[in-house]
């Protein structure tokens, strides 16, 4: 039996537009980061979509990671406001659905808490996930299992292994297993293929969150 489920965000549960990897580069040309240095870490960027993003700024810009991640989250909040961000069609009805039939329902991101909350303000999904956690909440970012950890715990589920995360990304994955969650599920609304989410770790692959519902009931038939 299926009693949470980790949803991510961005990719999974929410349509950016591709403003996460534009945000990103509007913050390195604040930083004045160009040329071959500029390409491998929009390179770095792509491959570690899902993990914390002050995580990855550090790797790339060492003393500059903050101000990096302040450059980041300012760029991306004033797209969103302006562009506007919507959900993955169908996110919202399935994540009603799972929890019209007891299955918990928790938001897991590699976003700041501010700009997390800002999100789920534009979204107006503030009815939707009561439990919405980032990296700054729970120690370290993906993919280690520290958030998922965190959400199973909050919602006192009976063992780990009744616990699903649903992502679009490797991260998201690895982060699940590292977990030892019963199951991992991969989505293809966002970053990774087919290929790469199964050798993270995902134990099927879907085309969308929307499927989700019929997954899980034919997982508990």
């Amino acid at each position: 039996m299926i009693e949470l489920i980790c949803f991510d965000m961005a990719g999974t549960t929410v349509d950016d537009h591709g403003l996460v990897l534009a945000a990103f580069r509007r913050t390195i040309e604040e930083l004045e980061v160009t040329g071959d240095e500029a390409t491998a870490a929009e390179a770095y960027v792509i491959e570690t979509m899902g993990q914390s993003k002050i995580e990855v700024f550090t790797v790339l810009f060492d003393d500059r990671a903050e101000r990096a991640n302040d450059a980041f989250e300012r760029h991306f909040l004033n797209a969103a406001k302006d562009l506007g961000v919507r959900e993955v069609t169908g996110a919202r009805g399935a994540v009603e659905t799972l929890k019209g039939r007891g299955v918990g329902a928790a938001l897991t991101t590699g976003f700041s808490p501010a700009t997390r909350e800002a999100l789920i303000e534009l979204l107006g999904w503030s009815d939707l996930f009561s439990m919405r956690v980032s990296p700054a909440d729970a120690g370290r970012g993906r993919p280690t299992p520290d958030m998922v950890l965190l959400c199973s715990l909050r919602a006192r589920v009976s063992a780990v292994q009744t616990v699903m995360v649903v992502g679009d990304t490797a991260s998201d994955m690895q982060a699940g297993r590292r977990a030892g969650v019963g199951h991992c599920v991969g989505v293809l609304t966002g970053t990774d293929d087919q290929a790469r989410l199964l050798a993270s770790g995902a134990d099927v692959v879907i085309n969308s969150v929307a499927e989700l519902p019929r997954y899980v009931a034919l997982l508990e038939r």
